[in-house]
């Protein structure tokens, strides 16, 4: 009886030890980072990242509901111009101009340093062989 009582708590720290490899929030705000990076140049930094809630949606996907602020590092309009002079193709300045102007409808004719809150936004993550992955 020992034996079997044994490997049954075993079994069970086992699995509450796999259900608590969730990302931390300053992973999460990191991935968040790095996706507003690529959009968007530098132009945006996430901080005051709280999760509100997470669940399992399927081996190796979780979600997390999260708040966070984000802060503009420049105004929508130098913003525009610099990515405008820089060199390369003209396809790729109009979709950074489009994505650019999606924020401005957004938040409105930014400034650098205009601070928003983001009150709660669902994010999808994978969990890959080299960490948590954000998905589109």
């Amino acid at each position: 009886m020992p034996f079997i009582r044994m490997v049954a708590i075993l079994l069970i720290t086992a699995g509450l030890l796999a259900c608590t490899d969730t990302p931390s929030q300053s992973k999460l705000e990191q991935l968040l980072q790095q996706q507003f990076d690529q959009q968007h140049d530098g132009l945006i930094t996430v901080d005051k990242l709280k999760k509100l809630n997470g669940w399992s949606e399927r081996d190796k996907h979780y979600s997390v509901e999260v708040s966070y602020n984000i802060a503009f590092n420049t105004s929508f309009k130098a913003y525009v111009d610099q990515q405008t002079a820089k060199p390369g193709n003209p396809l790729e300045k109009m979709a950074k101009g489009i994505s650019a102007g999606m924020l401005k409808l957004q938040y409105g004719d930014f400034k650098a340093g205009d601070e928003y809150q983001v009150t709660q936004q669902t994010l999808s993550l994978l969990n890959a062989e080299n960490g948590w992955l954000l998905q589109q």
